[in-house]
């Protein structure tokens, strides 16, 4: 049996701290979110969806970003786009400092966005479960980060749906998406079967 673990945080750094070292409880959220959903395109409302702050909050903190050139920005049409760009010197310390102190499941999270076969990824707390659905069957550790992974390929996953097979059902009654990858065809289909999956914490 194959485990991925992190080792226990040794130094008791946690969230609080890093609040205290950058100086603001808002800046601390919004990083946390960019930093474990990394390489997403984002907008300002999908930031304040998920660390729950104030829109004002999050315009300030991300025009701050902006002016040190952590984040690239653009406007298309009404809506203004974030990036955060991986080439800044800043990130690979951002990035270890983040992963320091999040939970793990916003570590788990921060993985599977770096795997490109990855099309969705349903987390059920009770179950302890993620469900991860492939393009290519990839096999996956038992375990990560403490949490049980359920992989299935894409082909498997649309065919339990169609087929409203019961044991997948209920796994994702109890789910919340870790991915926010709204986009992806495989979100039709779970509409389409009037099925309600909300996003999970701090995702975009």
């Amino acid at each position: 049996m194959q485990t991925l673990i992190s080792e226990e945080n040794k130094n008791g750094i946690d969230l609080t701290a890093l609040e205290t070292l950058l100086g603001s409880e808002a800046r601390t959220k919004v990083l946390l979110v960019l930093f474990t959903n990394s390489g997403r395109m984002f907008y300002q409302r999908q930031v304040e969806s998920a660390t729950k702050l104030p829109l004002r909050a999050i315009q300030r903190e991300l025009e701050k970003l902006s002016q040190i050139g952590l984040i690239y920005q653009w406007k298309e049409g009404n809506r203004t786009w974030y990036q955060i760009d991986q080439n800044h010197p800043f990130v690979p310390i951002l990035q270890s400092l983040i992963l320091k102190v999040c939970s793990p499941i916003d570590r788990l999270r921060t993985t599977l966005h770096t795997n490109k076969s990855i099309r969705l990824a349903l987390f059920n707390p009770e179950k302890n479960e993620v469900l991860v659905v492939t393009t290519n069957g990839e096999t996956f550790p038992e375990t990560i980060e403490g949490i049980r992974i359920f992989p299935l390929t894409t082909n498997a996953f649309t065919e339990k749906i169609e087929q409203k097979n019961s044991e997948l059902l209920n796994f994702i009654t109890g789910a919340v998406d870790l991915l926010g990858n709204r986009e992806d065809f495989l979100w039709r289909i779970i509409e389409n079967n009037q099925i309600n999956i909300p996003k999970g914490e701090n995702v975009l």
